[in-house]
């Protein structure tokens, strides 16, 4: 090898390594930098909506704008960094027992604001329901397809969730009014920055990533995603007992 082919070997490492390098610096800027002002603007945000009552109806419809577009940037930038995990070295998961109808319920509670700017109503029939699963990365799982389910569903509308136990699994399938996914269309679901025809019915955004990571996030605690279009779209999630198997 000549010494110029070595030369330029080791000065595209070090691009490579640059490269990286910015990267890294560009996702601690997204997950910081930029995530930390924008939790405080939503956060005043509410606390001017909750505290004063002499809010006209134009205000509160402006305050409603910058909360959509806050919360939609905030999402935009926890897929960015799920996505980065992913590709790099993988989300973590710390199993434990938990009631599920419970984190179905945090999640549901993580969405009203969300479900009240589009007048929708969230169903969910509790029941108690134990199994052991990653917590974090089911909860995540949830508040991304309640997200999609509110993102895409008409204004005045219903969303149901429902449990359907077995033996060994545990199925949550949530069922919105949206005008669904084309059969044609359904094989690209849920793959990496595919944007499929049906969109948002309140000026939010969709940017592909969101459903590729929580089928990662369902398969690496040992469930899975399916979907189903019946006149209405349907997401499930199953879940084993007893943890990843």
């Amino acid at each position: 090898m000549k010494e110029s082919d070595t030369i330029s070997i080791e000065e595209l490492k070090q691009k490579l390594n640059e490269a990286e390098n910015e990267k890294k610096a560009l996702f601690k800027l997204i997950s910081h930098d930029l995530r930390s002002p924008f939790n405080k603007v939503f956060a005043l945000v509410n606390l001017i909506k909750m505290s004063d009552d002499q809010i006209t109806d134009e205000q509160a419809k402006y305050l409603n704008m910058i909360e959509l577009v806050i919360s939609d940037s905030l999402g935009k930038m926890q897929n960015l960094m799920e996505l980065r995990s992913i590709e790099g070295n993988g989300i973590s998961t710390l199993y434990e027992k938990l009631n599920l109808s419970k984190l179905i319920q945090q999640s549901i509670d993580n969405h009203i604001s969300s479900a009240q700017r589009k007048n929708i109503n969230i169903f969910f029939e509790a029941q108690p329901v134990s199994l052991k699963t990653a917590k974090l990365s089911c909860l995540r799982i949830l508040d991304q397809i309640l997200s999609n389910a509110i993102k895409f569903s008409p204004a005045d509308s219903d969303i149901a969730v429902a449990i359907e136990e077995t033996e060994l699994d545990v199925h949550v399938h949530i069922t919105d009014a949206g005008y669904g996914i084309a059969v044609e269309e359904q094989p690209n679901l849920f793959k990496k920055f595919t944007i499929l025809s049906p969109r948002p019915t309140g000026g939010e955004s969709a940017t592909g990533i969101g459903l590729y990571i929580v089928q990662y996030m369902a398969k690496n605690i040992g469930g899975s995603i399916t979907y189903e279009n019946s006149g209405k779209s349907t997401f499930s999630l199953r879940l084993p007992k007893s943890g990843k198997v």
